[in-house]
C-alpha cells in the first residue's frame, strides 16, 4: 500500500467513525446504488453483504422483510439485472432518509 493509499484510508476512517448509524446507514445505500448505477457487481453486492449483515434480527418482522429484499436484490445484481436492484434500494434509502427526519436525527442529504 503507498502513502497515498494509506493516507486516503486513514482520512476514511476517521471520517466514517464521525458519522451517526443513521448516517452510515445512508451511505451504505448510496454505495450500492452507486454501484448499480455503475453496473459493478462487486461494489453493489459488497453494499448489499453489508446492509444484511446489519439487520437485526430481534426485530424479527422488520429485519425479515428486509432481508428479502435485500437478497433478491443481491440475486438481481449478480445475474446483471441492476434496474430492479437500483429501484428497490433508492426507496428504502428514501424511506430511511425519512422516517430519520421525521425522528428528528439529521442526516446529509444526499443521492
Amino acid at each position: 500500500m503507498s502513502h497515498v493509499d494509506y493516507a486516503r484510508s486513514a482520512y476514511a476512517a476517521v471520517q466514517t467513525q464521525a458519522l451517526s448509524r443513521e448516517q452510515v446507514l445512508l451511505q451504505i445505500y448510496d454505495f450500492a446504488i452507486a454501484g448499480c448505477v455503475a453496473r459493478d457487481t462487486r461494489k453493489a453486492s459488497a453494499a448489499l453483504v453489508e446492509l444484511i449483515a446489519a439487520l437485526d434480527f430481534n426485530y424479527e418482522e422488520i429485519a425479515g422483510g428486509l432481508y428479502r429484499l435485500y437478497e433478491y436484490s443481491l440475486r438481481e445484481v449478480k445475474a446483471q439485472r441492476f434496474d430492479t436492484a437500483h429501484t428497490i434500494l433508492t426507496g428504502l434509502r428514501d424511506a430511511w432518509r425519512e422516517a430519520f427526519a421525521g425522528a428528528g436525527v439529521a442526516v446529509a442529504s444526499a443521492g
